[in-house]
């Protein structure tokens, strides 16, 4: 089976369970041209931002359905400007089915980016000029912030509300973090992936427990003579009832897992995450020795697994299971939006950052047959 067979940009593997995994990786840049078009020349830059944000939700809504996964891949490093590759994958039970499925995931561009087929295994990657493992890796995850607090009510079967913070765009340029990730030293990827999901309805039968349990333990307390009348209910299970009534409304419709990852072929600076998770509204964490491994693979196969400790925060063993960490790796349209951000140029500047085509055509590749990629042994 060669890359040929199903046109360039194109990767089928079996995936060791008798089904199919394809991917399909488009080469994306802003359109040029777009500065002089009739529909943009009367407005200025913040708000010609802002209608690109505007089609790319549109553009991200239309894809908010169950099935096969995408993802933006932004590669900087010495010498080189910007690499935007949008990445897509499905699993199938035969290889043409898996191929058309992946192939459908993202539909038509927003006109403000072209794209054309990229290599596969060089993009899944990403960190390397022709696919092979990296000698070093250094990973970081942007999730969510959890907001840890305490329940001080006495007999309340939970200890600690653990809260998630929706993400939420900073309203700046990503100009600046385009910047500084084409300065980098060595090979740097920001990878932003997006599952389309729709909750079974079980979840939101556990949502509205949540939802209720928080309440109980939110109520006021009957008055007393000391307290002089009803004392106020606690705070930390008002900020639970709060969160669960949020995630009611945000995510029992079809929403999106999300995965930031964030690899460099050689030590990351402290400050580029940092400005990554800034710009999304989110927090910088470092996968766990034994996770290194999944959050690797979670990169070179476009893969969202759950790095369970990794994404743990402080909290009691009882007051963090499988509702929490579902709902931390949660995003509705507007976060995806957020954080899903296609190269955009409308004045100019932005014309080095990002590489405008692929390097001529894709050379034959032969794919290989066997199971999908295993743990890099170099973590």
């Amino acid at each position: 089976m060669t890359v040929d067979q199903w046109g360039p940009g194109v990767l089928v593997r079996a995936d060791g369970s008798g089904g199919y995994t394809a991917w399909t990786a488009q080469r994306i840049a802003p359109a040029p041209g777009l500065a002089e078009h009739r529909a943009y020349t009367g407005l200025g830059e913040e708000q010609r931002r802002i209608e690109t944000e505007a089609a790319e939700l549109a553009w991200l809504s239309g894809l908010c359905r169950p099935g096969g996964r995408f993802e933006l891949r932004c590669t900087g490093g010495p010498a080189d400007p910007v690499r935007a590759v949008l990445l897509t994958r499905a699993d199938a039970p035969t290889p043409a089915a898996a191929v058309a499925a992946a192939k459908d995931v993202v539909g038509v561009l927003p006109a403000h980016v072209t794209g054309e087929p990229a290599d596969v295994e060089v993009e899944l990657t990403a960190l390397t000029a022709d696919g092979s493992p990296p000698a070093a890796v250094d990973l970081r995850e942007i999730r969510k912030r959890i907001d840890v607090r305490t329940i001080a009510r006495p007999s309340s079967p939970r200890r600690q509300a653990a809260i998630a913070a929706p993400l939420a765009p900073s309203g700046r340029s990503w100009e600046l973090l385009w910047t500084e990730l084409a300065r980098q030293p060595v090979p740097t990827a920001l990878s932003v992936a997006l599952e389309p999901v729709q909750l079974l309805p079980e979840a939101g039968l556990l949502f509205h427990q949540f939802a209720e349990l928080y309440a109980r333990l939110a109520a006021p307390v009957d008055g007393s003579p000391l307290w002089q009348g009803a004392r106020r209910g606690d705070p930390a299970a008002e900020a639970g009832r709060d969160f669960f009534d949020d995630a009611i409304r945000r995510y029992l419709g079809p929403v999106f897992r999300l995965r930031i990852t964030l690899a460099a072929a050689g030590p990351l600076p402290p400050g580029l995450a940092q400005l990554a998770a800034d710009q999304v509204g989110g927090a910088v964490l470092t996968p766990e020795p034994s996770e290194r491994g999944l959050s690797w693979r979670n990169f070179t196969t476009l893969a969202l697994d759950p790095l369970p400790l990794t994404h743990r925060p402080p909290v009691d063993q009882g007051d963090w299971g499988d509702v929490e960490q579902e709902l931390s790796g949660l995003v509705d349209r507007q976060e995806a939006a957020a954080a899903f951000r296609l190269p955009y140029e409308f004045t100019g500047r932005a014309v080095r950052l990002f590489e405008r085509s692929a390097p001529g055509p894709l050379p034959p590749r032969s794919a290989p047959s066997g199971p999908l990629p295993g743990l890099s042994p170099l973590l």
